[in-house]
């Protein structure tokens, strides 16, 4: 498995915009111009290959409350097609994906109780 550690959660104003977590004001002086903070919950799947992402993604999920986010991360070039489709046979909405190099990323909203 890849070495690199994501921390759990990361706390950002703006994740449905283009840049997928808002940039850390310390870092550069800027920031999100959001009021409210959302928490999105990283899920590292890095290293790990179909079925075990969509597996540790439903497993995860089932932690987090009704309309909660996630973030999925994965390397295995499988999860393009497993995520979105496991999303939406789960009622859960894949808001949006993109890549970063060999990483494939996946900001998902859990169901809101009927």
């Amino acid at each position: 498995m890849n070495e690199k550690r994501l921390p759990e959660e990361r706390a950002c104003g703006c994740p449905l915009c283009d840049v997928p977590v808002c940039p850390d004001p310390k870092e550069d002086g800027g920031g999100c111009p959001s009021a409210h903070k959302i928490k999105i919950h990283l899920l590292d799947c890095v290293g790990l290959y179909c079925p075990v992402p969509v597996m540790r993604a439903k497993e995860e999920i089932d932690t987090l409350e009704p309309g909660a986010l996630m973030e999925i991360v994965a390397d295995d070039p499988a999860a393009e097609a497993d995520i979105p489709s496991w999303a939406k046979r789960t009622g859960n909405e894949l808001l949006r994906s993109w890549r970063e190099g060999e990483e494939r990323h996946f900001l998902v909203q859990k169901k809101k109780e009927d």
